[in-house]
């Protein structure tokens, strides 16, 4: 599984957690107190269902919490870009590994899909779409 390529970018080595919540509009104010900037949300106008952030070198997402089988709200997802989502699900799929969420593309322009690892965690797999 290689870095996710997009538009002429060079791969994208990244992986940051993604806070599952009810309230994303006051957990990313929770975090922009503590030095983080949001540097993506989505929708761009109305109440966010999505804020990626970013403090120095650190990334955090925070999310809305309804999209995903999930425990309940509160719980940390670990979200990894990949070469292609497709792939990525299979190769894990013939490991074993539990698929939450088949790849589907976003609103936001990534293809993303969902699996559980060993240790029960969730993981978002996802490449830029444009």
């Amino acid at each position: 599984m290689s870095g996710a390529t997009g538009g002429g970018r060079p791969p994208a080595r990244r992986a940051f957690p993604v806070l599952r919540t009810h309230r994303v509009a006051a957990t990313a104010a929770f975090y922009e107190r503590l030095g983080f900037a949001p540097v993506h949300r989505h929708p761009a106008g109305g109440e966010p269902e999505f804020v990626a952030m970013r403090r120095d070198g650190a990334e955090l997402a925070v999310s809305r919490d309804d999209d995903v089988p999930r425990e309940p709200a509160g719980t940390v997802d670990l979200f990894v870009f990949v070469g292609s989502v497709d792939s990525a699900v299979e190769e894990l799929r013939a490991a074993g590994t539990p698929v939450l969420r088949e790849p589907a593309d976003s609103p936001w322009g990534e293809r993303v899909a969902y699996v559980r690892d060993p240790a029960g965690n969730r993981v978002g797999l996802g490449r830029p779409t444009a």
